[in-house]
């Protein structure tokens, strides 16, 4: 896996996020994204998602989305891309 793109502002946000990281889960499904997001608002966690584009292996040329949660202890700084 290729590490992402990260400029000198955002390296600090993301070790900051990194040491606040309470779990990390994979999910399947966009349904399973919401539930986590709304449960981590219900509580007060903050929460960070990405996800992913996965080829399956048995069958080439298929592939199906994957998402990866994090769970903070708090909702991360947000990036304004559009001041830059």
């Amino acid at each position: 896996m290729t590490e992402p793109l990260v400029f000198a502002d955002e390296a600090a946000i993301l070790a900051e996020a990194e040491a606040a990281a309470i779990s990390t889960s994979y999910l399947t499904s966009i349904e399973e994204v919401i539930e986590h997001v709304k449960a981590a608002d219900t509580l007060g966690f903050g929460f960070r998602v990405e996800s992913y584009v996965v080829s399956a292996l048995d069958e080439p040329g298929t592939s199906h989305p994957e998402f990866e949660f994090t769970l903070l202890e708090d909702m991360p700084e947000r990036l304004d891309s559009a001041a830059d």
